[in-house]
């Protein structure tokens, strides 16, 4: 059992899941009451972040994620058991066997980038009254065209966002979108001018002096830009 359930709930619904390996699972969904009272928002305790591919996000304190691509560490272990059912009969046990064994090695992956995704959201959502994040299409970023499809799509942003939603809820705090047309990267976050920068650029540096890490400028951006957002709202 992942979590006892406290006597006063109430079970509305029970599922029960066959994986492609084979593996079942029972999935309980609860109904209880909860009193969520809102947090008030400190700028010290608002976090700003901007999606990396290669490492999840960048915060606008200077933390990568620096998650682990599950996909890629278990990629050898998978081609060598899709080359061995390649050479198995077609509808026999050996080839069925050798199917589920495939299919525990994809949801292995998908067990880790889960767990890994989990406790990030988890640390966040426990140290910060409220977090900023871009509004971003994850499927159109995992097409070929942006050369990072395999890359975003072992990432699981999408996921990890989903997370921090329902966490900072449960806890009374903000989730803040930013619009996708936001120039979060194009933007310094000392003097406020916008000019290009291409993506082979990997340092924003400015007239005004300021030279930072590009994501670590968008991620400042993205919290101010948060944290104004949401003034706009309450008022």
């Amino acid at each position: 059992i992942h979590r006892k359930a406290d006597n006063l709930w109430n079970i509305k619904q029970a599922t029960i899941v066959m994986e492609r390996d084979g593996s079942f699972y029972v999935s309980v969904l609860y109904a209880y009451e909860a009193e969520i009272i809102p947090i008030g928002v400190c700028y010290n305790k608002v976090l700003g972040l901007d999606y990396k591919s290669d490492g999840l996000y960048m915060d606008s304190e200077g933390k990568c994620a620096h998650m682990p691509h599950f996909y890629r560490v278990n990629q050898k272990k998978l081609a060598k058991a899709q080359w061995k059912q390649k050479h198995k009969v077609i509808g026999s046990k050996n080839y069925e066997k050798q199917k589920h064994k495939i299919a525990k090695i994809h949801r292995k992956s998908a067990n880790q980038r889960k767990d890994f995704l989990h406790k990030q959201s988890t640390e966040i959502a426990n140290r910060y009254d409220m977090v900023c994040i871009e509004d971003l299409n994850m499927r159109s970023m995992s097409n070929h065209g942006f050369r990072n499809g395999k890359a975003t799509l072992d990432n699981g942003y999408g996921m990890f966002t989903s997370m921090l939603a329902y966490k900072l809820a449960d806890r009374g705090k903000q989730l803040v979108v930013v619009d996708k047309w936001y120039p979060s990267s194009k933007t310094c976050s000392r003097c406020g001018s916008v000019k290009e920068i291409s993506l082979e650029q990997r340092r924003y540096i400015c007239e005004c002096g300021m030279n930072l890490d590009r994501d670590l400028n968008a991620a400042i951006n993205i919290r101010k830009k948060g944290y104004e957002m949401y003034w706009q709202m309450a008022a």
